[in-house]
């Protein structure tokens, strides 16, 4: 996300950690989400060796999204999708 531009420096609002929509889509971008949610959640559950979610499904809704506010998010389609199957798949 850094190379591609889509890494903020700066913290999007906080309406987006108390919304109730996926993705937090009614008040951040998808990069808003995937930076300040999902890293550092998937970081947290990783450093406390807590199992991973039931399933994961983020590649289609990059793919929904297309284009993010800070550049094309298609270029993670790739990796999002290994990333569900792996998360999804996992025991």
């Amino acid at each position: 996300m850094r190379q591609r531009t889509l890494w903020s420096h700066d913290p999007p609002s906080s309406a987006g950690y108390r919304s109730q929509v996926p993705f937090s889509a009614d008040c951040w971008s998808l990069e808003q989400w995937l930076q300040f949610i999902f890293i550092p959640k998937m970081k947290a559950i990783l450093d406390g060796d807590e199992p991973l979610p039931e399933c994961c499904s983020i590649a289609p809704m990059v793919i929904s999204q297309g284009c993010g506010v800070g550049g094309d998010l298609t270029c993670l389609e790739p990796l999002l999708k290994v990333l569900d199957e792996v998360i999804s798949q996992a025991p």
